[in-house]
């Protein structure tokens, strides 16, 4: 009784995670609710009172990490605004987010279909690039740099950024030093301050 209970309450997130796992392990053409349902020990029934179909699970897959990944981002903000290498601390959140969870990285980008648009004029598209590209063209605003320098500095700096926390993730990626003692310094490297 206790177990129907606990897949009652939780199910929802337990068919998202299981079907991360699935995409990552076998690719998205084997995502389907009956292997969810399995992979969860419930019913073939019973994902389908949260997802119509294989399709509306996949958004939510990508929406799960999304809100988490937006979530540790916008604490990092309200935590160390106004610090002097906020940047550092922000570029940090960021790797260390998919370092902890590398599954969600490899799905995310690797399976996922968020759109990020590096335009200059871009609106609103993927909020986590949104809140990042925010956060470095605040830093950029009193400089003498222009429009497009900045643009370039956004771009470059979600690069490496991004391109460290690909590097983390990787499971064939060794560092003898250890990726958690190192980001700092790593992030330094190419860092704005302010």
């Amino acid at each position: 009784m206790k177990q129907n209970t606990y897949h009652h309450k939780n199910l929802k997130n337990e068919l998202i995670e299981k079907g991360i796992e699935i995409v990552n392990e076998c690719g998205l053409e084997q995502l389907s609710l009956r292997k969810v349902a399995m992979a969860c020990n419930v019913s073939h029934a019973a994902p389908y009172s949260h997802f119509a179909n294989k399709e509306e699970l996949f958004l939510a897959m990508q929406l799960h990490i999304t809100e988490q990944f937006t979530g540790i981002l916008e604490e990092t903000i309200l935590k160390y605004e106004g610090e002097t290498d906020f940047m550092v601390k922000f570029g940090k959140a960021y790797i260390s987010f998919f370092m902890n969870k590398p599954q969600y990285f490899h799905f995310l980008f690797g399976q996922g279909s968020p759109e990020v648009d590096f335009s200059p004029e871009a609106g609103e598209g993927y909020k986590p690039f949104q809140i990042y590209k925010e956060q470095v063209l605040k830093r950029l605003e009193h400089t003498e740099l222009t429009p497009e320098k900045k643009q370039d500095c956004v771009i470059s700096l979600f690069a490496y950024v991004h391109g460290l926390a690909s590097l983390v993730t990787m499971p064939n990626a060794k560092y003898d030093l250890g990726w958690e003692n190192k980001l700092e310094d790593l992030i330094t490297t190419l860092c704005v301050n302010g």
